[in-house]
């Protein structure tokens, strides 16, 4: 009977309900600036301050997901473990305390237990018996053979599986129970009382392979060659040895491959067991040198049978790069029938030259006994329709079961997942592909709060290549859309038949995702219209919805109104201006051809991503896989450095611009200051100064009085630095005095060079004036030559001076005073000139002097050249040297110049070639080096050649600049020049930019004719 006071129990209990749903929905609500953020498809590395990688978080190489520490410092030392003696065994325990620490390492694993025969024996895998897991300490109970003394020492282990110092060796006794051992067989199942078996009853290494269907973790001992095994293993084998740094790690494993004949050097790092059809992960980094000429880099599983039979071999193999960064390679392998065991190893291949280094090993079981390890089931292990109800136990899934994405809607049967099948919060997002699973699937009811986790994946878009029964679904019962074969690097695609006799609009829903008001999308689909095709635009753009599936308006990336090209494949991508209106519940996401009649569109890689943002209005940061964009107060964009349009920067103080770089590459700045090179055109600014006079570079002024009575006197020296690349003036000026009529005063420049000047030092030049009146007058020497002509170095330069040819008893004095000093100075009037003037006699027939010309040519035609053979039409008139991969193999580039060149140069003397290059990209961030030759042809040819003479140079990314190329370029041959590294070496993978291009490359040459 229900009574009045049932009713308000029932009230209060449906108030409470309500009031946990209100809470469980605002939580749900709430957003985080993290709120959308993942890891997409891989793992993130972990760094500490030092740059030093420490571990990596996410998916790994095996499918399954965990923090994985690396490079981490071995535990300290355990203090000696207490010893009681059991049964025919000994119970071993430590109390939780270091020999040398306080405190516990926080990456702490296990303490290893390690029985020896004599007190000093080194812990091992064969000496390894036990462990303990407890941070705070425990005990364990291990069984010994024999009633005679062993040793027990500890060894901490860290989650990296590192190893740390060995304790105190403690000796201690196994108990026996009577004289003799027991009765064999006396003890059988009946004689054991229920769960008396325990893991501390149970010796290490008892169960193994053949007993147990377990997965392991690296079955490598020592991954990264840092232990004492390692060490060991190559102790008598000079070939290999240990190199620092590894591929970031303190060690790498190196071989020398030295050898008269060609051969394969390995060495085992262990040997497990291992069954028939077990399936292994293996992978490791490798790298070889340049000069290394062997086959292969590999790590294996060599497997054998019972008597040690080789029956086969898994092998991951690297890919060689000569001389080039460290690679990871890796390989799912399986054991063959009648396999017993099988042994790793890493292997340089067929070779007689160069070194090969390895490290970062991992082997992995992936499937042993025929029982599978948590996590490795992918979607490409299930058949169709093969997981049904009646496969699976109550609670039997559980989240560390299923690999990420293995779960997709053609592998389950309809109704097959029920709530009993699963275990709580076993089903999260990384689990089941998007879109997967719909009704048919789920049992009704079965889906509860405490069986699902929440997540999403960064694209929306499922099955965004159109590769499964999903996008079967999406064009089921169309009579427009269907799927094909193949699409734009992917098996299939999607597409539309816009065959209509009046203009129509066909569209496909690809998802439905929830969105809030403000939120942006980034769009990105292929397409290929077919050449017929006939219509107006292609779209992909997001709906966007209300509560009741209301339009509120539209978010369009499209080719624009008669913007589609046709006859191949286009990638349409962008981010819309146009956020979720107000209102907005839900967006979308469709595919579309508009207003056609004609024609087919091809659809494939169609990718819908949420932009992060940290606002909607105003300053804000939005960042999509285009790139970011940071907006102003005023909401206006300030910075943009997305892929797909211009990119610019707008730096502000408190809201005001001080300074720009726009999409062009210019830049304002308040101030600039230029540590090293600074360059204008291509040009080093010191180039530009080195055109100009450096001007005075000693001077002297004179307020003495000399006389000369016939014979050569010094008046002033002066020294100065000689450049032998300049040109010179000196100049003299002072009062002269002769003390009768006629004679000449001859002033002379003498050169002393490094040493003291004399009136008898050689003779640079002499002014002679003529003493006709008598009386003071102002005379004068000026002379100007090339440094070339005096020698680089230092110089000491002497004025002198006599009165000639003059009557007997004839004095000359020069002098100089306060207010109206002589003065000597030397001047540097610019870079050396050459000499190109001729005599003429003025009567016409003269043949012109020689002229000094600088012209500068702008390229006519440029291209690249693969494999340093054909013409590789792909890259237009880009120029590529350098290796990138096999596909173009070692890649160099021709550039011409027009046939004015040729005319120029003929019958001239080059004083000074050089070249204008751009490059754009280098393999490395850093830069890297062009090698410049030159040729000889006129126009492009179908194949490359070039001269053999070089010169590299080293380059900067997005750097412009003029190089020497004199040493190489000769006026009667070469007609441009070629970039030939003719190496792998990813030092001299480049690009610079060719003709029609921003930035194409010239050539200036100074010459005389």
């Amino acid at each position: 009977m229900v009574n009045f006071l049932d009713t308000q129990a029932d009230a209060r209990r449906f108030a409470a309900l309500l009031d946990d749903y209100d809470r469980r929905l605002k939580a749900l609500e709430r957003s985080t600036q993290a709120a959308h953020t993942s890891i997409e498809g891989g793992a993130m590395d972990i760094y500490d301050g030092d740059g030093n990688l420490k571990g990596s978080v996410g998916v790994q190489p095996d499918g399954g997901v965990a923090l994985v520490p690396v490079n981490t410092d071995p535990p300290p030392t355990p203090m000696p473990p207490a010893i009681e003696p059991k049964l025919a065994g000994l119970v071993v325990g430590w109390d939780g305390t270091w020999d040398d620490s306080y405190t516990t390492p926080t990456d702490f694993s296990l303490m290893q237990v390690h029985i020896g025969a004599v007190e000093d024996f080194t812990p091992d895998v064969t000496t390894l018996t036990g462990s303990i897991t407890a941070v705070l300490g425990g005990t364990v109970t291990l069984g010994v053979e024999g009633y005679a003394p062993v040793w027990v020492r500890l060894v901490a282990q860290n989650t990296a599986s590192i190893p740390g110092p060995p304790s105190a060796a403690v000796q201690g006794t196994p108990r026996q129970a009577v004289p003799q051992d027991l009765i064999d067989g006396i003890i059988d199942e009946t004689k054991l009382a229920e769960q008396a078996v325990s893991a501390a009853k149970v010796k290490l290494g008892a169960i193994g392979a053949d007993q147990l269907a377990l997965g392991v973790g690296n079955l490598a001992p020592d991954p990264s060659f840092e232990g004492l095994q390692t060490a060991q293993l190559i102790a008598d084998r000079p070939e290999w040895d240990l190199t620092t740094p590894g591929d970031n790690s303190p060690t790498a494993l190196s071989v020398d491959n030295t050898s008269t004949v060609k051969d394969s050097r390995s060495l085992g790092l262990a040997y497990l067991k291992a069954l028939p059809g077990e399936r292994h992960f293996l992978a490791f980094d490798s790298r070889v040198s340049a000069d290394f000429d062997g086959s292969a880099a590999k790590l294996f599983l060599r497997y054998d049978d019972a008597d040690g039979k080789v029956l086969g071999y898994g092998v991951a193999s690297a890919p060689l790069v000569l001389g080039g960064p460290w690679t990871r390679a890796q390989a799912q392998v399986q054991a063959p029938a009648e396999t017993v065991g099988a042994s790793l190893r890493v292997e340089a291949s067929q070779a007689s030259a160069g070194r090969v280094w390895f490290d970062n090993v991992e082997a992995r079981t992936v499937v042993a006994a025929g029982m599978v390890v948590a996590g490795s089931i992918s979607a490409t292990e299930l058949a169709v329709n093969s997981v049904t109800a009646e496969k699976i136990i109550a609670l039997g899934i559980t989240a560390d079961k299923i690999a990420a994405l293995a779960i997709t809607a053609d592998k389950l049967a309809a109704l097959s997942v029920t709530a009993d099948k699963l275990a709580a919060n076993a089903v999260t997002a990384t689990k089941i592909l998007a879109g997967s699973i719909d009704a048919t699937h789920i049992k009704a009811g079965s889906l509860t709060a405490d069986r699902l986790a929440l997540g999403t994946d960064g694209n929306i878009v499922a099955d965004p290549s159109f590769e499964n029964a999903v996008a079967d679904a999406r064009v089921a019962g169309s009579p427009y859309w269907s799927v094909v074969t193949p699409g734009n690097n992917t098996p299939r695609a999607v597409r539309v038949d816009a065959t209509s006799t009046t203009v129509a609009t066909r569209t496909l829903v690809l998802a439905l995702a929830p969105a809030v008001p403000g939120q942006k999308m980034f769009l990105a689909v292929d397409y290929f219209a077919s050449a017929n095709w006939a219509g107006r635009r292609i779209s992909v753009y997001a709906r966007w919805e209300d509560a009741g599936g209301g339009l509120l308006g539209y978010s369009t990336v499209t080719t624009g109104n008669d913007g589609v090209l046709t006859g191949g494949w286009q990638r349409l991508q962008g981010v819309p201006a146009e956020a979720a209106p107000a209102g907005t519940v839900t967006a979308r996401i469709t595919i579309s051809a508009n207003e056609a009649t004609a024609g087919t569109v091809t659809f494939d890689n169609a990718v819908c991503r949420v932009v992060m943002a940290s606002g909607f209005a105003g300053a804000r940061a939005e960042l999509s896989p285009q790139g970011l964009l940071l907006y102003d107060e005023a909401g206006e964009e300030a910075v943009a450095l997305v892929t797909g349009r211009p990119n610019y920067l707008t730096l502000a103080n408190d809201g005001t611009p001080v300074a720009t770089i726009d999409q062009e590459g210019g830049a304002g700045f308040q101030r600039l200051t230029v540590a090293e090179g600074f360059t204008i055109g291509g040009t080093e600014w010191t180039d530009y100064l080195a055109q100009l006079p450096r001007g005075i570079q000693a001077i002297d002024y004179q307020v003495t009085t000399r006389t000369a009575s016939g014979t050569e006197m010094g008046f002033v020296e002066l020294a100065t630095e000689i450049d032998d690349t300049r040109m010179y003036r000196f100049v003299f000026a002072a009062r002269a005095n002769p003390s009768s009529v006629g004679g000449e005063l001859q002033i002379r420049l003498r050169d002393g060079g490094a040493g003291a000047p004399t009136i008898t030092s050689t003779q640079r030049y002499v002014a002679v004036h003529h003493m006709a009146l008598g009386n003071s007058f102002t005379s004068r020497l000026e002379h100007t030559c090339t440094g070339k002509s005096l020698g680089a170095g230092n110089h000491r330069f002497l004025i002198s001076f006599t009165n000639a040819l003059a009557p007997s008893g004839q004095t000359c004095t020069l002098y100089g005073a306060s207010d109206n000093p002589g003065f000597f100075y030397i001047e540097d009037i610019g870079p050396y000139i050459p000499e190109t003037g001729g005599y003429n006699d003025g009567g016409g027939t003269t043949a012109p002097p020689v002229q000094r010309y600088t012209k500068t040519y702008s390229a006519s035609w440029s291209g690249s050249y693969a494999n340093r053979g054909s013409y590789n039409s792909y890259y237009g008139n880009k120029c590529l040297q350098g290796y990138y991969s096999s596909t173009n193999g070692v890649q160099a580039a021709l550039i011409g110049f027009p046939a004015a060149l040729s005319a120029d140069l003929s019958g001239a003397t080059i004083e000074k070639a050089e070249i204008y290059l751009y490059f754009e990209h280098w393999f490395s961030n850093s830069g890297g080096k062009a090698v410049i030759k030159a040729h000889s042809h006129a126009s492009r040819p179908g194949s490359f050649s070039s001269d053999s003479g070089s010169k590299s140079i080293s380059w900067a990314r997005n750097e412009g600049k003029w190089v020497d190329i004199s040493s190489i370029f000769d006026s009667t041959k070469w007609r441009g020049v070629a970039l030939d590294p003719n190496s792998t070496s990813s030092t001299y993978y480049g690009i610079a930019r060719g003709v029609g291009q921003t930035n194409p490359p010239k050539l200036r040459v100074t010459y005389s004719k």
